[in-house]
């Protein structure tokens, strides 16, 4: 079998080159480019530890060590935490694109006859490093944004009523911007099965509200008072829906809580 090293070693500076601008961008490392290529550069001459008879475990100890190296070229050294996560996402990162090349080599370059699976002599190695592989690792700092701005709205919030304490996980709803009208509090809602053990020590008050697609009137309690953020809150309504939220969300909180500086 012949091996051609020199393409080899492009193909592993590409891909480490690729892995450690993705990283850069989701964690917000501000390096210059010229780091990663370095460190992308080390990474793709451990190649040649292929070529040296050691046993597995010492291979894998060293495949650590060069990742190691490579963060510390690339990101540089602030603390060990800084450094560990740097490692962890490089290889979940490393572990993402690889699953995925691996998935779609197998279905492109294999066909099949009922469950008989034959290779049927294509290959696409380097058109999934050239085009693809920026693709997928694109979709992934998208997806991996979104998350953690989706779930930097996210707060666990305990509310008071008397003897009864719901904690329940919130989410922040800029929707949200119901004020009962008299009192000027904002709106707190929440699924109504929290709020069955609450019926027969308050009586409820009516907070008319309107949606894009209806209107009407919503039944909110007065809490003892809210726990959120550390902040004890008292001049809020928490109000109950029929609506089942999704992602295990409990309540939506309102909007006013931003403004008054609680989250």
């Amino acid at each position: 079998m012949t091996i051609y090293v020199d393409l080899i070693f492009f193909i592993n500076f590409a891909y480490d080159f690729l892995l450690l601008l993705t990283i850069s961008i989701i964690l917000k490392r501000r390096r210059k480019i010229r780091y990663y290529m370095l460190a992308a550069l080390f990474g793709a001459l451990s190649i040649f530890l292929l070529f040296i008879n050691i046993n597995n475990i010492l291979l894998f100890f060293l495949k650590i060590l060069v990742s190691i190296i490579m963060c510390l070229i690339a990101f540089g050294f602030v603390s060990l935490n800084y450094l560990v996560n740097n490692l962890i996402y490089l290889y979940m990162t490393s572990t993402i694109l690889a699953g995925f090349l691996y998935f779609l080599s197998n279905e492109l370059s294999y066909k099949h006859e009922g469950l008989i699976f034959f290779f049927d002599g294509m290959s696409i190695n380097y058109v999934l490093l050239l085009f693809i592989a920026p693709i997928i690792l694109g979709i992934y700092i998208y997806t991996s944004k979104k998350l953690k701005s989706t779930y930097n709205q996210y707060y666990h919030i305990e509310i008071v009523f008397d003897d009864i304490h719901l904690k329940l996980l919130s989410l922040m709803d800029t929707g949200n911007h119901l004020i009962d009208p008299l009192t000027k509090k904002g709106v707190i809602i929440v699924n109504k099965r929290h709020l069955k053990d609450i019926y027969n020590i308050r009586s409820p008050v009516f907070v008319i509200y309107k949606t894009v697609s209806s209107e009407g009137l919503m039944r909110c309690f007065k809490p003892s008072y809210i726990l959120l953020n550390n902040h004890k809150i008292y001049n809020y309504l928490i109000g109950e829906s029929m609506t089942k939220f999704a992602d295990g969300v409990d309540c939506l909180l309102n909007v006013k809580l931003m403004e008054d500086n609680y989250v």
